[in-house]
């Protein structure tokens, strides 16, 4: 994990990150009670959801966005997505579990959950590992994003990290 003081370097810990988790947590592990992450299924769920949210018809007028640009956001996303669940079997795999702070809405308060089920297949192994793969490009939009050196520096060693975890699974 990050320290306070340090920029946010993991996709889990992003904003972005907190947001897909959550819509997994909704449309997928509060179902089952947190009892297992089917990485298969939650490929599939994000990408759904990817794909509503990002459809023409969420777009305004003046976002300046249209149909033909969205082609380019969706391999950013989906490489995020992939990622993120790199680092979430990577946390189960070193620590025994995946770790979940969800917000209930009903309280306005964040349910820690402890996930200790992870389903994962060759294939999904596979797919993580190419987007680990095109993650580590200093042209992808995961590590031009970061201006600062060091903190590209850090993302590189994150991936490398997470490449070598998930790899160890082939």
């Amino acid at each position: 994990m990050t320290k306070m003081n340090r920029q946010t370097i993991s996709l889990k810990e992003s904003a972005f990150g907190q947001d897909m988790l959550e819509v997994l947590a909704e449309r997928q592990l509060a179902k089952i009670t947190f009892r297992e992450l089917d990485i298969s299924r939650s490929i599939v769920t994000l990408k759904e959801y990817l794909v509503k949210k990002l459809s023409h018809g969420n777009w305004k007028v003046d976002s300046g966005l249209c149909q033909p640009e969205l082609r380019y956001l969706y391999p950013v996303y989906f490489d995020s997505v992939r990622v993120l669940l790199a680092e979430c079997v990577a946390e189960f795999f070193q620590t025994g579990l995946i770790y979940m702070a969800v917000l209930d809405p009903c309280r306005m308060e964040y349910v820690e959950h402890e996930i200790r089920r992870l389903v994962l297949n060759p294939e999904d192994t596979s797919s993580m590992l190419r987007a680990l793969h095109k993650a580590k490009s200093p042209a992808h939009d995961l590590i031009s994003r970061w201006k600062n050196p060091a903190d590209r520096e850090r993302w590189m060693e994150h991936i490398r990290t997470l490449h070598q975890s998930i790899s160890q699974l082939q």
